[in-house]
């Protein structure tokens, strides 16, 4: 296996996580059309505190309004015109784990899911959690295992429990049919 594949300690958190992802430059103002990655588009005012993934800058929401189809225009205090908001193309806008929206049960952040030990309902080991991906439905879990990968739906019939204190997720496979 990998070293991506190892598990890791249920503990583990990115020193940041990303909430947005700036599409372009908007407008004469400074402003950025922006995707919201991951929760309501409502956690953008005034005042909030994000830092550029890169560079590290922080910046401070000056402005945020949501547009119809899930975007968002945001300004920021001292990005004043469309040069300083080109140069923020393309960057994902984080925030610290400790200022994360909060989540309700049965639903976790990605960083939470990635590394867990993967096990069946009898305890034996399926593989280590190694991405979840965003589905039309539901996100899906990528477990990685001797094997090769395999995925399964984030949905009850396949997830039958996360433990993220004990570091495992606890699934219900199928057998595979041999092409």
């Amino acid at each position: 296996m990998s070293p991506r594949s190892a598990p890791r300690p249920p503990d583990a958190r990115p020193a940041l996580l990303r909430a947005a992802h700036v599409r372009r430059a908007h407008g004469l103002v400074g402003e950025v059309r922006a995707e919201s990655l991951g929760g309501d588009a409502r956690r953008f005012r005034r005042g909030v505190r994000v830092t550029v993934e890169d560079t590290r800058r922080e910046l401070i929401v000056r402005s945020a309004r949501g547009l119809g189809d899930g975007d968002l225009l945001l300004a920021f205090e001292g990005v004043d015109t469309p040069e300083a908001a080109g140069l923020l193309r393309g960057a994902y806008l984080c925030v610290e784990p400790e200022r994360a929206r909060h989540l309700p049960p049965g639903e976790w952040f990605v960083w939470q899911l990635v590394g867990l030990a993967a096990v069946d309902v009898e305890g034996n080991r399926v593989g280590v959690v190694s991405d979840v991906e965003a589905g039309p439905a539901h996100d899906v879990l990528v477990v990685e295992s001797e094997a090769g990968e395999r995925r399964f739906p984030m949905v009850s019939a396949f997830v039958a429990e996360v433990d993220l204190a004990g570091g495992r997720i606890v699934l219900t496979p199928w057998e595979e049919e041999e092409a």
